[in-house]
């Protein structure tokens, strides 16, 4: 009987979510979200999840299911059963591009360090990093500007705050909501400035 309940509830906020609402859409998140998240951690290496972590993925796999069913496309999807395959082979590729992005030639071969090549083989600090020469910092600026711009106000904010250091958490409790829904404005952010639509 749970079941048939619980599927019966999928079908519904399905529904909904073709419709743009965002309650199906939230509920949609809520069950499935740390299930992909689970899924995207077995399927990505430690090295991966440096640049981008499991967490990212599986809100990557959902604003591409969320946009995919915004343009009317995913109309076999009718239980949840084919929710879940949809959901899974989004996650996965979206786990296979993050690996071949890290890999490419242009990004290193998957060699580039971060911070760790200023410390010793303790962790002690070798040397400071240099600071940007002012015409770095002048240009860096511009481009920040340009690419918050290209935000609309409530995704503007959100950036800001995460460049200032708060955590979804935080966010979550300035805007008086839940903090998947930040989750999911940090991805959408994240894909338009990565599309290059600034």
């Amino acid at each position: 009987m749970t079941d048939l309940s619980a599927s019966a509830s999928i079908t519904e906020w399905l529904d909904q979510a073709r419709q743009g609402e965002e309650s199906g859409r939230q509920n949609l998140w809520e069950r499935y979200y740390e299930r992909l998240v689970r899924l995207a951690r077995s399927r990505l290496s430690a090295g991966e999840r440096r640049v981008s972590d499991e967490e990212d993925v599986a809100a990557m796999a959902f604003a591409a299911f969320f946009q995919a069913l915004d343009q009317g496309r995913l109309t076999e999807i009718h239980n949840r059963d084919g929710l879940w395959r949809v959901l899974v082979t989004i996650a996965e590729n979206k786990a296979t591009d993050q690996a071949r992005h890290l890999n490419r030639q242009k990004r290193g071969d998957g060699r580039v360090r971060g911070h760790s090549i200023f410390l010793d083989k303790e962790g002690n600090q070798l040397m400071e990093p240099p600071d940007p020469s002012p015409q770095f910092a002048e240009k860096f600026s511009l481009v920040c500007q340009e690419m918050l711009g290209s935000l609309r106000k409530d995704l503007r904010d959100i950036a800001v705050w995460k460049m200032e250091g708060y955590t979804n958490q935080e966010i979550a409790e300035r805007l008086g909501c839940v903090e998947e829904s930040v989750r999911r404005k940090v991805v959408l952010i994240r894909t338009q400035w990565s599309a290059g639509d600034v």
